[in-house]
């Protein structure tokens, strides 16, 4: 295998033209004649593209233009299905640049796969710009068309679909074996197409960090990822594919294929996008357009130079995960793949190299954490169980007895009192029993009690180790935090059959093994992952375990490891680890924060200043919220007709949704009064309500479907 040779700085080394590019470009061409999507028949052929462009004749046939039809080639026949103007379809020019884009990121396909992959290249270039082009009810429903071919949903063969029509054809060309992974890739692209439309629509422009996320799962580098896999028939193992360092290489391609795509852009498509990554930093940084292009090069370079390291001096960590030679030998010749992949995508449009390329990116300057802290917006309303005060006297009480309260500063009996975690129990629980709400309070304390000790601890292994042991049942305990965790493991689980005891065990360990990893080595400089970690780490999924626990244990599991309740437990997660970051990093000392911290994952990643930082995160909050909204109102109503809930079912399930809608709120109303976060002014100032946003505790949002 020869050596990679792809340097940080973008440029185009070693990019290499497939040999069987003439061959290709005139199975393609038939192709897209045939399948109905040539919206115009101008010189097909296409002129020779200008020398300045970086492009060089076809190296198998010196001086010869590439995309001239060989001699004795037969010629293209007449279109079989004269496509509508506001159809999708793709122009000859955008046909001849996605074979060439095709040809310089695939130098070693064999030409039948060449052809396909150009093909395919020119379909999602058609239904790309059909979307963009069309209204968002239209966009939608070409969408939905498309992702039913994919599922088996649609079999009839509409003779006005070109577009359904050409994928059948393509989906019969692709080798059986990889019938379902590339069927699970394009389902992915469509649904990053539909939610671009959605957002369109409503004239939403993505935050950067989500702009990348979606990027990562549903965007070009993905889809170019698995044609890559395809092109070489390189499978990589399953263990290799888990690891942290594959999906550190996924991700760092994705991001230069999300920003090198997004920067060039079709030439027939429009250049101001609302998911443009220009138009995306140009609004969230209240930027001109020249200043966003230069923050985009330097998060291009940044990322092109860390997808180089990754695959250059970090490659042994990514080939330790291997099992034998031959998964070597497949994850070596992926690598060079998507190596090949951006060098070729740079020969090809030179204009996606960063203007700046082979400057080192700046250092992020450390200033003052004093930041200002954003309105934050909160849908949702709650009120105060009216038991809060016995509550206050219990976990008193019982953080006495255990011997919680001869701790830290912070944990002093007048430091207690001014948290008053009892409080914030009765917020996020309001309809609970007094029983209910000791238990809860006491959780909180607990909860509060371990984080801090735990950050303050020498050896988080052990810790976590312990937690294991005492969860089992196994060893008597000796430390406070122990006594405590015993006496609340068992008035909690003394009831509970033996499964859900095992998922309340395994979520709580879940979460300390996160902390302890956190503690373990530096923060990643990556917020997405960062944020996946805090998700674990934060304690939210096992407060969603409970209230799972306390109103919906009658539901069938499978209704919760579907979408849209796998959704709104992330979402849930992810606002309470994005609320408590934005409020502990303004605490912190001026510099880099000791403990993980998305606030300057975000600051660092993007390069902006703290202030900016916070703004981003608190948007990226937000926008979970919205989604929690539109999960509940829009999506559970469907679900409740797919598992056929009855009243008693519906009523449990509106509960526990409600419950999620409480906890977030009742968290907010909290730090607002706490005097765990006093004399740092880290409380907000004000709660942005939605103004006709269903919030009041008494209201019924869960209906079924129509029809």
């Amino acid at each position: 295998m020869r050596a990679l040779e792809i340097t940080g700085s973008g440029a185009p080394c070693g990019a290499r033209l497939n040999p069987h590019v003439d061959r290709a470009h005139a199975l393609a061409a038939r192709w897209t004649r045939e399948q109905g999507l040539l919206l115009s028949d101008v010189d097909l052929s296409g002129p020779r593209r200008p020398a300045d462009a970086g492009i060089p004749s076809s190296p198998h046939s010196p001086g010869a233009d590439p995309f001239r039809i060989a001699p004795g080639e037969e010629a293209p026949g007449p279109v079989a299905h004269t496509p509508d103007a506001t159809g999708p379809g793709v122009t000859a020019s955008a046909v001849r640049d996605q074979v060439l884009l095709a040809a310089w990121t695939h130098p070693d396909v064999p030409g039948a796969e060449l052809a396909l992959i150009a093909c395919f290249e020119v379909w999602v270039a058609a239904v790309r710009g059909h979307v963009r082009r069309c209204s968002g009810a239209v966009a939608e429903r070409s969408v939905a068309g498309l992702h039913q071919v994919l599922t088996g949903a649609a079999e009839s063969r509409d003779a006005a679909d070109p577009a359904g029509r050409a994928l059948r054809d393509l989906r019969s060309r692709v080798a059986p074996s990889w019938r379902r992974q590339v069927d699970a890739a394009l389902i992915d692209l469509l649904r990053g197409q539909a939610a671009e439309s959605a957002g369109a629509a409503v004239s939403r422009v993505p935050n950067p960090i989500d702009h990348l996320g979606a990027g990562r799962t549903s965007g070009p580098g993905p889809w170019a990822a698995r044609l890559v896999a395809y092109g070489l028939r390189v499978r990589i193992p399953r263990q290799v594919a888990a690891s942290a360092a594959f999906r550190a290489v996924h991700d760092a391609f994705c991001d230069v294929v999300l920003l090198r795509t997004r920067n060039a852009g079709a030439p027939e498509e429009p250049r101001d996008e609302l998911s443009d990554s220009v138009v995306v930093l140009q609004r969230h940084f209240g930027q001109s357009r020249a200043r966003a292009l230069a923050m985009l090069d330097d998060l291009l370079s940044w990322r092109a130079e860390r997808f180089d390291e990754l695959t250059g001096t970090g490659l042994p960590v990514l080939l330790a995960e291997c099992a034998d030679a031959a998964q070597r030998d497949a994850v070596l010749r992926y690598v060079q793949g998507l190596r090949d992949w951006s060098a070729g995508l740079l020969a090809c449009r030179p204009d996606t190299a960063p203007r700046d390329a082979g400057q080192p990116r700046p250092a992020p300057r450390h200033t003052s954490n004093r930041v200002r802290l954003p309105e934050f917006f909160m849908p949702f309303d709650t009120r105060r169980n009216p038991a809060v005060d016995a509550a206050r006297r219990h976990c008193r009480e019982w953080a006495e007895e255990h011997g919680l309260l001869r701790g830290t500063r912070s944990w002093t009996p007048a430091a207690f009192d001014s948290a008053d975690y009892a409080l914030l129990a009765a917020l996020t629980e309001p309809d609970a029993a007094a029983a209910e709400l000791d238990l809860a309070a006491d959780w909180q304390v607990w909860s509060w009690y371990a984080d801090d000790h735990l950050r303050s601890r020498a050896s988080g292994a052990a810790f976590r180790d312990r937690l294991a042991d005492l969860l089992r049942d196994g060893p008597e305990p000796r430390e406070p935090w122990e006594r405590a965790l015993v006496d609340l493991w068992r008035r909690t689980t003394d009831e509970l059959e033996p499964r859900r005891r095992r998922e309340f065990a395994v979520r709580l360990a879940e979460r300390f093994e996160y902390r302890v990893a956190k503690l373990r080595g530096p923060e990643p400089a990556d917020p997405l992952a960062l944020l996946a970690s805090r998700r674990r780490s934060c304690g939210a999924e096992f407060s969603a375990a409970l209230l799972r626990h306390r109103h919906a244990a009658q539901l069938p599991a499978e209704l919760f490891t579907g979408t849209p309740m796998r959704a709104l437990a992330e979402t849930f997660a992810e606002v309470s680890a994005l609320r408590h970051d934005l409020l502990r990093y303004r605490a912190t000392s001026p510099g880099p924060p000791r403990t993980p911290n998305v606030v300057a994952a975000v600051a660092a990643f993007l390069g902006c200043r703290p202030q900016q930082a916070v703004s981003l995160t608190d948007d990226l909050c937000t926008a979970r919220l919205r989604r929690f909204e539109s999960v509940a109102h829009w999506e559970l109503p469907a679900l409740t007709g797919e598992f056929d809930l009855d009243a008693a079912g519906c009523a449990r399930l509106e509960r526990y949704v409600r419950g999620l809608q409480q906890w977030m709120a009742g968290e907010l109303r909290w730090v607002a009064v706490t005097g765990r976060y006093a004399g740092t002014g880290d409380r907000p100032r004000r709660v942005r309500r939605a103004h006709g946003r269903p919030g009041r505790p008494d209201e019924r949002f869960l209906r079924r479907a129509p029809g």
